[in-house]
C-alpha cells in the first residue's frame, strides 16, 4: 500500500504517478464500455400519443400586399328613380334669348317675307337646347295686336332638334311668310294681308323674343 501511495523506482514520482492515472482512466472507460454493452438490449419506447397542431388565430386583419385584390362590396345598390335628370350642359331659359328680324322692313303685299330666327345664349360656354319645329314658333301680328299668321298654324310640331348652342355660334334659319291670314290647324280661307304696319313676334319654348315692325305696301 505504501508503495502504491509512494511509489519507488529509479524514475521520479512524477512519472509515475501519471502511469498511475493514465491506468485508472482505462479502467473507468473499460467499465462503462461493459456497461452498455449488457443494457444495449434494452430500446426506449417511443411515445404513440400525436403531438397536436398548433393552430394560430389572428384577430388582427391583414395588410392586403401589392398582389391582392381587394374587393369591395357594395353596401347599398341605387334605386332608379322616376325623376328625369336634365341633360348635361342642357341650356335653362334664363340663359336663351330669341331674335327675329325682317329681312327687308318693307314688303309688297302678297309678296313672300323672308324673317330672319335666332336662338342665341348668354352663357359664357355652349350649352345644348332644343330648336326643333315644336318648339319653334313666329308670329305676325296686326298694329292693333290682332292675330294673322302664325308658322304652327300649317306647320305644327315636328321632331326635337337638339343643338349646341354658344355666344360665337348661335342657332339661326330663315322663315318665309307668303303674306296670307292663317289660322290654328290651317283652316278656312286664306286671304292676302293688307297693306300697313305688323309686328313680327318668335318663340322657343317659353323663351320669347322682342316685337319687331313690318310693313306691308
Amino acid at each position: 500500500m505504501s508503495s502504491l501511495l509512494n511509489p519507488v523506482g529509479a524514475k521520479p514520482a512524477r512519472v509515475y504517478w501519471r502511469r498511475r492515472i493514465e491506468i485508472l482512466v482505462a479502467l473507468v472507460i473499460l467499465v462503462l464500455f461493459v456497461g452498455k454493452a449488457c443494457g444495449g438490449g434494452t430500446q426506449p419506447v417511443a411515445d404513440n400519443t400525436p403531438i397536436p397542431a398548433v393552430t394560430t388565430t389572428s384577430s388582427a386583419t391583414p395588410t392586403p400586399s401589392a398582389s391582392t385584390a381587394v374587393i369591395a362590396s357594395p353596401t347599398s345598390s341605387p334605386s332608379a328613380t322616376a325623376t328625369r335628370t336634365p341633360a348635361k350642359g342642357e341650356c335653362k331659359d334664363s340663359q336663351v334669348r330669341v331674335y327675329v328680324t325682317a329681312e327687308s322692313l318693307e314688303n309688297p303685299v302678297g309678296g313672300p317675307v323672308l324673317m330672319r330666327f335666332v336662338v342665341a345664349t348668354n352663357s359664357d360656354t355652349t350649352c345644348l337646347r332644343d330648336v326643333g319645329g315644336s318648339q319653334n314658333e313666329v308670329r305676325i301680328t296686326s298694329a292693333s295686336g290682332n292675330r294673322i299668321w302664325s308658322s304652327d298654324d300649317c306647320n305644327p310640331g315636328g321632331a326635337a332638334n337638339v343643338r349646341p348652342i354658344s355666344k360665337s355660334s348661335p342657332y339661326a334659319v330663315t322663315v318665309e311668310w307668303n303674306g296670307k291670314v292663317s289660322k290654328p290647324g290651317c283652316s278656312g280661307s286664306k286671304p292676302e294681308a293688307s297693306n300697313g304696319s305688323y309686328a313680327i313676334v318668335a318663340r322657343n319654348g317659353d323663351v320669347k323674343s322682342q316685337p319687331e315692325p313690318l310693313i306691308l305696301n
